[in-house]
């Protein structure tokens, strides 16, 4: 059988195992985040002397064992298949191994996405384990994928029990936003250097998709920057795309975002001004300006935590509903505008 761990930084949860891809859900596949002190599970049979027997410790050296031990952990369990049962040398099983792993790790990131959509925060995985017991394999791959919260920095956040049930409903959000892209993404390019697979993930992705795939990207690049204004210029990025701005970009995204995230007076006048703000930086940022509305990195984080939650919000309501979604034409772009103006004519009635 074959066991993927994948353990997440900068995360609190209860101590209690939450499903994922629940058993029986797909054939000989479960997938589920635990505690630190939960056992690993399989069919509803206790795994955890079959990690603890495995090499994983001489693999992974024993501080990062414990690393693993002592952080909650997203596992994959599935049976082995024949083709694993006839690999002739490392590379065949380094290549099937890769892709695999490539698939579940995809996942896990949209998990790790759904969990920035219920709060700021900075979970993230790094790094991920797999082993096939009845082959003897076992591999230690490495994820480009470091995230910070809004103020650039990486710090623990807890979540509740509700929390982590919401965080999983947004990763299905999310996973239906990635495979519908995947159209339009090149192959990817895969590389085998000293005795490493590597797969060239990020050049294969395509940006000439629709705008929710654009979106997921553009998070991604948000949140994995902690330099601020780069974040901030992420930010209002996401906004535009996700409302077609054409024209106007500071006016519009500023009044689009407050029409669209509240229905406050008061809040909206604050949305507005809030974004001007931003929109600035933005532009400083990009024209390779210095930040002249702000004398230090405490203003600026301020002003990110609040555009971070507005970007939430307004992906909230999004998100929720297809026909926000458009194609990268004029004919789309113009359909949308007009279905955002519709919404919040019916709000303001």
């Amino acid at each position: 059988m074959n066991f993927m761990l994948n353990h997440l930084n900068n995360i609190e949860i209860p101590a209690k195992r939450f499903d994922i891809i629940p058993a029986g859900a797909l054939i000989d596949v479960e997938m589920y985040l635990q505690s630190p002190n939960c056992y690993f599970m399989y069919k509803g049979r206790n795994m955890t002397e079959v990690v603890n027997n495995s090499s994983i410790v001489e693999d992974l050296g024993k501080y990062d064992y414990l690393a693993y031990a002592r952080k909650p952990i997203i596992a994959v369990w599935t049976d082995t298949d024949e083709q694993e049962l006839k690999f002739t040398n490392k590379n065949e099983a380094d290549q099937y191994y890769s892709i695999k792993g490539m698939i579940y790790s995809d996942i896990v990131i949209a998990f790790i996405l759904g969990t920035w959509l219920v709060k700021d925060s900075s979970v993230y995985s790094d790094s991920y384990y797999w082993c096939n017991t009845d082959v003897g394999y076992t591999v230690k791959g490495h994820l480009n994928f470091q995230q910070t919260n809004s103020a650039g920095k990486m710090s623990l956040t807890s979540f509740s029990e509700q929390e982590i049930e919401d965080a999983s409903g947004y990763m299905l959000q999310i996973m239906n936003i990635m495979i519908s892209g995947i159209e339009n993404n090149e192959q990817i390019e895969t590389v085998y250097s000293q005795e490493s697979y590597i797969l060239n993930t990020e050049a294969a992705i395509g940006n000439n998709g629709r705008s929710f795939c654009r979106i997921i990207i553009l998070l991604q690049l948000a949140r994995k920057t902690g330099f601020i204004s780069e974040k901030i210029n992420w930010y209002c990025v996401i906004l535009e795309c996700l409302f077609a701005i054409s024209n106007n970009h500071k006016k519009n995204i500023s009044e689009m975002t407050a029409a669209f995230i509240s229905e406050s007076l008061e809040e909206k006048k604050q949305i507005i001004n809030t974004m001007r703000d931003a929109y600035k930086v933005r532009s400083e940022f990009v024209h390779g300006d210095t930040i002249s509305s702000f004398e230090n990195n405490m203003q600026l984080a301020e002003l990110s935590g609040k555009v971070d939650d507005f970007v939430r919000r307004a992906l909230h309501r999004a998100f929720g509903d297809s026909k926000f979604d458009y194609e990268n034409t004029e004919k789309d772009k113009k359909r949308v505008r007009e279905y955002y103006r519709a919404c919040l004519r019916k709000v303001e009635s």
